[in-house]
């Protein structure tokens, strides 16, 4: 009896001792078995695109991309090389950048998009490349810098999430690369929604020539673009598409066939090298990052902030009026509405015991100057030839009953002599840049008039499907103006009121 327990006690042991063996030795061959390119894919699972998103590729037309064919050197000797630089503008051993090529729709939507396009940066372990602009647009091929429309405040309070790098210090690491002989690479990337972009089509990358491209594709990304994504998280598939497991997965190395005609075969590289840059064409509409810090508009630049409120000051006590007419349908609402805006800004002065005819700061795509010898409509979006009497009507009536004051670039052009004499007022910008060889911008009034609606006593604005199109831009100041009221700014009388069609004894 027991001899039998003693068998049984030994039993337990070498069980236990082979179990203790295996404990030890199974994580050790996984993990020899991760290492192992043979191997990995067989662990790992492939990686896969989201259902909801159509991909498609294209090799791109670039110098620098050898026909799919990598250029492969001394893996050794590169990093040597790169990771001294790398470590003076990024504080680690290689960069890693997003570049945004090209985001459409005009600066406030448009800003939003980077406000995204920087969480986004974050959450992929990459520095957003600060674009730069032009024309109320954002994009890296663009003449002036980042700073020359906003403040860096937002982005240095908000470096817990993203780092950033100005387009100057990018440009600056590029040419140590280049000089180095160690070039960046890159890919470029279309992210659009469910139909392919037809404003990214005509776009160039100034920076084609810039990064080494072998054996990355161009990809195009098409996904969903609604407001309310209710069924899937968007903020997730993002990150997915623009992670290091997708750049490796796209990644293909391969050779030319010898026979004419023949195609290309391509199989993908297990051991894909790095994309330093994501060279990137945006256009979507909807925002993907709800982060409540991606949701603060961009401070803008002191020189503007400083213009604006120059203004202001002249103006005071006044009201402002956003009236964006471009595409509104029908035209026939125009004349109503500027009565009933007329009625309301009377009233409202009657209310507050101001002068009869209080000063009126004026915004709007109408081009003013349209008629003036030599002068270019103040307007981006609105063509001479969308332009209807109802429009010149509208207008007509807000310059016979109110005293009204409006900006434009000071470039010496504008016939005064032209122009009304009474209760009409141009107040001139300087939109030109400290550096003489940058053209002026234009669209710097939008910025200004935005500043200045947001500093009004008063604030007015068209009913969105009646008497104006909705716009982010009379949101902008609405929000603005709401906060300012609710934390008791005592210069904001009314923050918002809208004006509507003018009822008439037949309705």
């Amino acid at each position: 009896m027991v001899a039998l327990n003693s068998r049984d006690s030994i039993k337990k042991y070498i069980l236990f001792a082979l179990a203790f063996a295996c404990s030890l030795f199974i994580p050790s061959l996984i993990y020899s078995l991760q290492r192992d390119p043979i191997f990995s894919d067989a662990i790992h699972t492939p990686y896969s695109y989201p259902p909801m998103v159509k991909y498609s590729y294209k090799w791109p037309d670039i110098s620098s991309f050898t026909n799919g064919v990598p250029v492969i050197a001394n893996a050794t000797q590169e990093m040597d090389i790169y990771k001294e630089i790398d470590q003076r503008y990024c504080k680690q051993d290689r960069c890693r950048f997003l570049l945004p090529i090209a985001i459409t729709e005009q600066e406030s939507k448009a800003q939003l998009h980077f406000r995204q396009l920087a969480f986004l940066a974050g959450k992929i372990d990459r520095t957003i490349v600060l674009p730069n602009v032009y024309n109320s647009h954002l994009g890296s091929c663009l003449p002036h810098p980042f700073s020359f429309y906003y403040d860096l405040k937002w982005l240095d309070d908000n470096k817990k999430y993203f780092n950033y790098i100005t387009m100057e210090d990018f440009k600056a690491w590029l040419l140590e690369r280049h000089y180095a002989g160690v070039i960046p690479s890159g890919q470029e990337i279309y992210m659009q929604g469910s139909r392919k972009s037809r404003l990214l089509k005509n776009i160039k990358n100034c920076f084609s020539d810039s990064f080494d491209f072998s054996g990355r594709p161009t990809v195009s990304y098409q996904l969903q673009d609604h407001q309310k994504q209710r069924h899937i998280n968007i903020t997730d598939i993002m990150v997915n598409l623009f992670s290091d497991r997708a750049r490796q997965h796209e990644y293909l190395d391969g050779t030319i066939q010898s026979l004419p005609g023949a195609a290309k075969n391509f199989k993908v590289h297990t051991g894909s090298p790095p994309v330093d840059v994501i060279n990137l064409f945006y256009d979507r509409r909807y925002k993907f990052i709800n982060d409540h810090d991606a949701q603060a508009p961009l401070p803008y630049s002191q020189r503007w902030v400083e213009a604006a409120n120059h203004i202001s000051n002249q103006l005071k006590p006044y009201m402002a009026i956003h009236w964006r007419m471009e595409r509104l349908e029908p035209v026939s609402n125009l004349l109503p509405c500027a009565k009933d805006l007329i009625d309301k800004v009377h009233q409202l002065t009657l209310d507050n015991n101001e002068q009869k005819y209080p000063n009126v700061f004026l915004l709007t795509d109408y081009p003013h100057l349209i008629n003036a010898t030599g002068a270019r409509p103040e307007s981006n979006s609105f063509r001479v030839n969308e332009l209807k009497n109802e429009h010149h009507q509208a207008i007509e009536y807000l310059y016979q009953h109110l005293n009204i004051s409006l900006t434009s670039v000071d470039n010496n052009k504008i016939p005064y002599n032209e122009l009304p004499t009474e209760n009409w007022h141009i107040l001139p910008i300087d939109a030109s840049s400290d550096d003489s060889l940058l053209p002026a911008d234009r669209s710097i009034l939008g910025i200004v008039d935005k500043l200045v609606a947001m500093n009004a006593q008063w604030f007015f604005a068209g009913r969105p499907g009646v008497c104006a199109k909705s716009s982010s831009f009379t949101g902008r100041i609405s929000n603005s103006r709401t906060q300012a009221f609710k934390h008791g700014d005592e210069n904001i009388k009314m923050p918002v009121k809208t004006f509507d069609m003018k009822k008439t004894l037949e309705d």
